[in-house]
């Protein structure tokens, strides 16, 4: 990967994310919000005495919040300047992982103050709730056409791909190099755009909320709320699509890191963008209804730093979030409690993985020639090959010019090694230090192997010896 693709990639999905949290959840102008840093918005807070406070907190939390973000672009520039591509590509992923839960720390510091100041005038409402009967499971905004038409569309064109890696056919007589990385890729972006279909269908179920004792009202305002969510799942499939149509296209008319990589960035951009368009519109629809508003429900004390919603006496599993965009889940449900053990052990493992992948990284690779042997090893023995194994071996130099896309196994540059298709071969065994120049092409047992060791003289060792 282009070094500073890589990186431009990481920017163009982190500076516009970071800026929508910080504008979406740190407003200026609390009066016009429905929540403040999850702590439902009420009128005994506009009171004089009273709004004072709340602008003190709202003021605190959102300069708080705007160091951390300007702190937040700093490192992302000096991510941008470190010279080693691999420490700089782990970097880059534990800061995302990091920096979006830093970036909701005064969001969590105004709940529990907001929640402080609800008990010391005292508000204390918990326990009542309204339920809407008239409109109950009746208001809906989402066609599921929207969503599987341009699925559809999606699929076409990525058999259409997949035939195309298969050799079954050629266009402007141009056949495929076996390289199977592009339809791969399009295939998990196509899973991807089938999993807006079900989110989308749970976001148009959400329980119908009540903010009146007007019927009409509760149907309106939940109706341009779903229909605000329906267009938005509608947009970002049609993207997804779109990518998948144009990275065909690129993979037929240029096949070129550069083109597919500039194809991710609008990818992102536009996937913001739809967000960032949703955010906007959800914000006007809420302004819109404030005034119509005559049924306060008190939930915040469900709400753990008003971002993790547990509450036993509701029975859905899905609900708005109230920090971001979307659905979170109700973690006093039994199914909630199981998901939210699972995604503590998902980051847990995932921090393991990246650290396992940087140290793995920077092991060296050894290749040696012992007891009638040879021996690819880094950390364990991969390969083990036996000399009278050896159907055909071969010293070859250029080990930058290979074209190889992995299949299976690692591949964080310089070291390369698993299953890869190679060439346009596919089923080829890879044990490769891409920064040492020459390389031993080998058979054995039927399959090709692509290795070297740690260094040009020690790959030159084996391959003299094995030879004698």
């Amino acid at each position: 990967m282009n070094n500073h693709m890589f990186d431009l990639i990481m920017l163009a999905v982190m500076v516009p994310t970071a800026l929508i949290l910080f504008f979406y959840e740190y407003p200026k102008k609390w009066k016009e919000r429905k929540l403040i840093y999850g702590v439902r918005n009420r009128e005994e807070y506009k009171n004089l005495g009273t709004a004072e406070k709340v602008d003190e907190i709202t003021g605190n939390c959102r300069r708080q919040a705007g160091i951390i973000l300007i702190i937040s672009f700093i490192i992302m520039g000096i991510l941008c300047l470190i010279p080693d591509f691999t420490v700089r590509m782990v970097a880059w992923t534990l800061f995302v992982m990091v920096d979006i839960v830093i970036l909701v720390i005064p969001f969590s510091k105004g709940n529990i103050e907001m929640k402080n100041l609800k008990k010391e005038i005292g508000i204390n409402t918990q326990g009542i709730s309204y339920a809407e009967f008239t409109n109950a499971g009746s208001v809906h905004a989402l066609k599921l056409s929207s969503l599987i038409i341009p699925n559809i569309v999606g699929t076409v064109i990525w058999i259409a791909a997949l035939l195309f890696d298969l050799s079954l056919y050629k266009i402007f007589g141009r056949a495929t190099d076996g390289n199977f990385a592009v339809s791969g890729m399009m295939a998990s972006f196509l899973i991807i755009g089938y999993a807006f279909i079900p989110v989308g269908i749970m976001f148009d179920r959400f329980r119908n909320e009540v903010i009146s004792d007007d019927s009409d009202i509760n149907a309106n305002f939940n109706r341009a709320k779903k229909k605000n969510w329906a267009d938005t799942n509608t947009f970002l499939v049609w993207i997804n699509t779109a990518f998948i149509a144009f990275t065909f296209g690129a993979m037929i008319f240029f096949d070129s890191e550069k083109t597919y990589l500039s194809t991710i960035i609008i990818y992102m951009v536009l996937l913001l963008l739809g967000i960032g368009l949703f955010v906007k519109r959800n914000l006007a629809i809420e302004k819109r209804y404030r005034k119509e508003t005559s049924i306060e429900i008190d939930d915040d004390d469900y709400w753990i730093l008003g971002s993790i919603y547990y509450n036993p006496n509701d029975k859905r599993l899905n609900v708005e979030k109230r920090a971001g965009v979307g659905g979170t889940i109700n973690f006093a449900h039994p199914i909630g409690k199981v998901i939210g053990v699972f995604t503590v052990l998902a980051v847990l493992i995932s921090f393991v993985v990246i650290i396992w992948a940087a140290v793995l990284s920077k092991t060296p690779i050894s290749l040696k020639y012992e007891d009638g042997k040879i021996i690819c090893h880094q950390m364990s023995d991969d390969y083990v090959i036996p000399h009278e194994s050896v159907e055909e071996i071969i010293m070859l130099s250029g080990t930058r010019d290979l074209k190889m896309a992995r299949v299976s196994g690692y591949s964080m540059d310089p070291v390369y090694k698993g299953n890869f298709t190679v060439e346009g071969k596919r089923g080829c065994k890879v044990f490769l230090n891409c920064d040492v120049d020459i390389y031993i092409r080998l058979t054995s047992n039927g399959k090709t192997y692509y290795i070297n060791g740690g260094t040009a003289e020690e790959t030159e060792n084996v391959y003299q010896n094995f030879i004698k």
